[in-house]
């Protein structure tokens, strides 16, 4: 059996890979980034929900007035939501005006309303601070790949506009900490291997959402029936040959390590007592049973995750979760309303999750999504935008606000580019205020973020 075989049969299906040995992260840029030895006592978790394909996020906020809406209707056509579904919200520091959430996802109001989440308004990748007539002067301020969605996905999960860069904010920031006590990396991905938690030295530690593999028959082997297997294992994992077998070895022993350490720490924990989204009692939906439990299993997971960080030595923790479905050039009326509210219904479900388990004070969850969609409509959808804005939930949240102004939703306004928001913070200015929290000072924010300098360094007020 060779190495891509054994990964095959073996590890990679055990829904558990991951090493303390990164051989392919960008050391290149070794300089750039803090390697650090931040000591913490207390535990903090950041949560990231990465909504691919490009939200339609700018058009949740519904004029509720008359005038604003006819105005709204009549740019978004087809599109627009009835306005007797539309949830008026009230931010408890600035005033909105006449604005409402749909009805779908009337647990984001719920979350609002309580104080548990808020909202960074126009959120986007920006070379420097930019405005419609610096673009109309000098295109070359645009960041680069405008509408690619891989492109942008990387824009926003690096943290800064560069183009090659391997490695992610968030598995950046966990290495600005001391992680010596940590038993298993805690830079998690519950959904592939994902560059926002890739970090200098770290890659991503993906750990399955539905079932994690118990590997002891690799280490344990009373029974007969496993010596030829163990045998195998003993030959691939004894090879002392160049670089890449030493690479090998210590990423499969790493692997049979953390799974048994994860699996040991994981059944101690109780199963949830919150009713998460289901195809049975979400809605009649054109999002397939598999698609839903694909993103609550996750959420799931992150919770299991967080309340066992102490026992597995993470007084710092970053977890990736994905939700498809944002994609919506086709079909947006009837797509993305359902997703949406899966979004909102399964994020109140965390949340509540997360209580119910005692650990809520110490999470922060965000979500990041590559671009916002077009004002104007496609007959029945929306193309790539660029800004678009951001929601951020948690008990050390002061919630009840949006943060920074509402874009002027019509055609021809400064705010807008070719039909796109033109951001008013960049994904650093965002980043930076979730990393403050997470622990980070300011006089360091450049070690994660290289380009942050170019930016005003603005306190958002998201935590007391």
């Amino acid at each position: 059996m060779n190495r891509r075989r054994f990964l095959q049969s073996g590890l990679a299906s055990a829904g558990l890979c991951g090493s303390h040995l990164a051989f392919s992260t960008g050391l290149d840029v070794v300089s750039k980034f803090l390697n650090g030895s931040k000591s913490v006592g207390d535990y903090k978790t950041l949560v990231c929900v990465f909504l691919n394909g490009g939200a339609d996020s700018v058009s949740l906020f519904v004029p509720t007035d008359n005038t604003g809406y006819e105005s709204y209707k009549n740019i978004r056509q087809n599109l627009t939501y009835e306005k007797d579904s539309i949830q008026p919200i009230y931010s408890r520091i600035d005033d909105l005006g006449e604005v409402g959430f749909p009805d779908f996802i009337s647990s984001f109001s719920e979350l609002f309303e309580s104080e548990k989440l808020a909202v960074v308004s126009n959120v986007g990748p920006l070379r420097e601070p930019t405005t419609l007539a610096m673009i109309e002067q000098n295109k070359n301020i645009l960041p680069p790949y405008m509408a690619s969605h891989s492109d942008h996905q990387s824009l926003w999960q690096t943290g800064f506009v560069g183009v090659g860069e391997k490695t992610g904010w968030g598995g950046r920031l966990v290495e600005a900490f001391d992680n010596s006590a940590a038993k298993v990396p805690n830079n998690i991905s519950l959904m592939n291997t994902r560059k926002f938690v890739r970090g200098q030295f770290l890659n991503p530690f993906v750990v399955s959402a539905e079932n994690i593999q118990n590997l002891s028959r690799y280490v344990n082997w009373e029974d007969n029936s496993n010596l030829p297997l163990r045998e195998v294992f003993d030959r691939l994992t004894s090879k002392s040959g160049g670089s890449l077998d030493r690479s090998f070895i210590n990423i499969v022993n790493s692997t049979v390590n953390n799974n048994q350490s994860l699996q040991g720490d994981l059944a101690t924990v109780p199963s949830t007592l919150v009713s998460y989204p289901t195809a049975e009692n979400s809605w009649g939906n054109t999002i397939d049973g598999n698609s839903i439990e694909r993103f609550t299993s996750q959420l799931k997971r992150a919770a299991e995750l967080i309340e066992i960080a102490p026992s597995l030595g993470h007084h710092r923790q970053v977890i990736y979760v994905h939700l498809n479905g944002f994609d919506t050039h086709d079909n947006q009326a009837d797509g993305f309303p359902k997703v949406m509210k899966l979004l909102a219904d399964g994020l109140k479900a965390f949340q509540s999750d997360l209580e119910g388990r005692g650990v809520d004070d110490r999470v922060v969850t965000f979500t990041q999504s590559e671009f916002g969609r077009t004002i104007s409509i496609n007959s029945n959808g929306t193309d790539h935008g660029w800004g678009g804005h951001q929601f951020v939930m948690g008990t050390p949240v002061q919630g009840g606000q949006v943060i920074g102004a509402l874009p002027e939703f019509a055609i021809g306004s400064s705010d807008i580019y070719q039909s796109a928001f033109i951001p008013q913070y960049s994904v650093e200015q965002y980043a930076a205020n979730l990393s403050r929290w997470f622990g980070l000072s300011d006089s360091d924010m450049s070690g994660i973020f290289p380009t942050y300098s170019r930016f005003d360094n603005v306190n958002f007020g998201l935590f007391s």
